[in-house]
């Protein structure tokens, strides 16, 4: 090699390892590394900070925080896992609301994830695609979240309320029903729907989800509860950004 060709050698190096970086970046951090790096004694906030630079986000079920937390996931990350949902799912809404989208890009949106396998991706968990078109639904909604909300009543249900019902011994397909068909209090707006805020506060915790399973609340309840509160957020937030410059909400 000459000193010309070690040249432009030397010259590339830099943008080869930008498109390492990006091709990188490009592909979502597996659920069971999280598990794996909690395991190992990886502090949370290391934990944290892995999921933060891969950019990733899982679409958790409300029975799948517990399972986590089982398998030695601490409840700060629990956290963070339903925060940084919450946040895509409000980042999806407001695109949605304004015209805009993530196109195709299926590591750009809450990955589907599987427990029972600790798999996550849309190459490796059976999920509707994305990018695909759905009629009344930010794109990217996990096919469990129940929105539009439907079935909803005038009758109001708070957590402590389902802890309290679970632990009187309500059945637990009536409970799920109750879940579904009520309207939750104390966790949507939680900082104001009207508040200029960088990122909206999640009114129901990872951590809390963990609780009320050690609390007596089954898994198909916690499910039906988280998927519940999602609804009920991204319904609150599309309602914020239609009235955006219109003045205060009525």
């Amino acid at each position: 090699m000459n000193l010309a060709q070690l040249g432009a050698a030397l010259l590339a190096l830099p943008a080869l390892a930008s498109s390492a970086t990006l091709h990188s970046a490009s592909q979502p951090l597996p659920i069971a590394q999280v598990v794996n790096l909690s395991k190992s004694g990886t502090s949370p906030e290391q934990v944290i900070q892995r999921i933060k630079t891969s950019r990733t986000t899982f679409a958790l079920r409300g029975s799948d925080f517990a399972k986590l937390k089982a398998a030695g996931v601490p409840d700060p990350v629990l956290d963070y896992l339903q925060q940084s949902f919450v946040d895509d799912l409000d980042m999806l809404t407001r695109y949605w609301m304004l015209g805009d989208n993530l196109g195709g890009c299926s590591f750009c949106y809450p990955q589907p994830v599987d427990l029972s396998t600790m798999q996550s991706g849309y190459a490796h968990v059976k999920a509707t695609p994305p990018g695909r078109y759905a009629a009344g639904k930010p794109p990217g909604t996990p096919d469990w979240v129940p929105y539009p909300p439907s079935g909803s009543t005038a009758v109001r249900l708070s957590v402590s309320q389902i802890v309290d019902m679970a632990r009187r011994g309500m059945s637990e397909a009536k409970l799920v029903q109750r879940i579904r068909t009520a309207q939750l209090t104390d966790v949507i707006g939680v900082g104001g729907l009207t508040a200029i805020r960088s990122h909206p506060a999640a009114g129901l915790g990872g951590a809390e989800l963990a609780r009320l399973k050690e609390q007596g609340v089954p898994n198909r309840a916690l499910d039906a509860l988280q998927g519940r509160f999602l609804a009920a957020f991204i319904e609150a937030e599309r309602l914020r950004y239609q009235n955006l410059g219109k003045g205060p909400m009525r």
